[in-house]
């Protein structure tokens, strides 16, 4: 299956069910010239999960695949979220992810040891691109939305739905991505405040554009008119 998330550039080489899809596999045909990450198959999922020591139920595989890419996929619109609305930049590129289970962010061993809450069942890094080459980290926790069930909330072992809530946030690998986290957190705390100053933003960049397309032509006349003067003047002196 397709994923709606573009690859970008990379060094470091690929999984290997990233060129092994069939048209079979696919939902989407992927474009050679912009093309996506593609999610692994059921047999793919199962045999990953076996190599890593679990005990997967084949059975259930339709059911936890859905969920990774429903997952991955409501991952990736909140990356698009942060660089949309703070960098201008509404399509990056996922240049690379690495999931990381075992290792704490800050944030999760804040959350756990102060403030006393279930720690992530997972994590994951993953490296976007704005399209001028340099590679931005985001780190992503996974929480489990629903701590009182038995078994992986959606799976033949709980009859209830799945809910995850997941903490999406660039990494702190420089100071512009604590600013970052600063301006975002002011815009969830004030949302309506933060919505209007861009609804102005955009009205003001709206009424430049008319004005910008009402003065080309008054432009375009002037600058004739001065060539056919400086023609005339030319013609004068000749």
């Amino acid at each position: 299956i397709v994923s709606t998330i573009p690859r970008g550039e990379t060094l470091t080489p690929a999984p290997v069910h990233q060129a092994q899809t069939t048209p079979t596999q696919q939902e989407t045909t992927p474009d050679p010239n912009d093309p996506a990450w593609v999610y692994p198959s059921e047999q793919q999922f199962y045999n990953a999960m076996k190599r890593k020591g679990y005990q997967p139920d084949a059975q259930s595989m339709h059911t936890v695949v859905s969920i990774h890419n429903a997952v991955n996929e409501r991952t990736w619109s909140l990356v698009q979220k942060w660089e949309a609305t703070l960098h201008d930049c509404p399509n990056p590129r996922l240049v690379r992810f690495l999931g990381r289970p075992d290792d704490r962010s800050p944030r999760a061993l804040f959350n756990e040891y102060v403030l006393m809450k279930s720690p992530p069942f997972d994590r994951h890094d993953w490296v976007v691109d704005r399209g001028d080459g340099v590679e931005r980290r985001y780190v992503i926790d996974f929480y489990d939305g629903n701590p009182q069930t038995g078994g992986f909330a959606g799976s033949a072992k709980s009859n209830k739905p799945v809910s995850m809530h997941l903490d999406v946030r660039p990494a702190l690998d420089d100071p512009m991505a604590a600013v970052d986290r600063v301006r975002m957190g002011f815009r969830e705390m004030l949302p309506g405040i933060f919505g209007e100053l861009d609804e102005l933003q955009k009205n003001n960049q709206s009424a430049l554009g008319r004005k910008m397309t009402m003065l080309q032509p008054k432009a375009a006349a002037s600058a004739a008119a001065s060539d056919k003067a400086y023609a005339d003047c030319t013609k004068t002196r000749s």
